[in-house]
């Protein structure tokens, strides 16, 4: 059973995480607010979810920041996106990305899953100059 602090963040993340994945359409402003939104719930999610935290769990620690790293990614892609989303998600997956690198350093094999994303990022095909 969560407590009604966990809920709370559970509430967050996921109201956060559909604005994130809905918003389409012509540059109005909001951009930045909507993604990080959805930066700081998914990490508010996954700190609660960290090496001897109340709800420790390794896993959905590792979940929710992944699913806010390959989603910042799929953004930064996604051409039916604005052109300020697709900045601000490029701009602002380092976050995501340190958290992620923090999290690895804990295991014997956490340095090569951290280049995996490093890997793919560097991948990441997009007209943004």
């Amino acid at each position: 059973m969560t407590s009604p602090d966990n809920t709370a963040l559970y509430n967050s993340y996921f109201k956060a995480k559909d604005r994130f994945l809905a918003y389409r359409g012509p540059s109005i402003g909001f951009e930045p607010d909507i993604i990080y939104d959805f930066i700081h719930s998914g990490i508010n999610l996954a700190s609660s979810h960290e090496q001897e935290a109340e709800h420790e769990n390794w896993l959905l620690c590792e979940l929710f920041l992944r699913q806010v790293y390959f989603a910042l990614l799929d953004a930064i892609e996604d051409p039916t996106r604005s052109m300020i989303f697709r900045r601000v998600s490029l701009d602002s997956i380092y976050t995501p990305l340190i958290y992620l690198k923090r999290f690895y350093d804990q295991f014997d094999y956490g340095a090569q899953h951290f280049a995996s994303l490093q890997q793919q990022l560097q991948r990441v095909q997009t007209p943004l100059g």
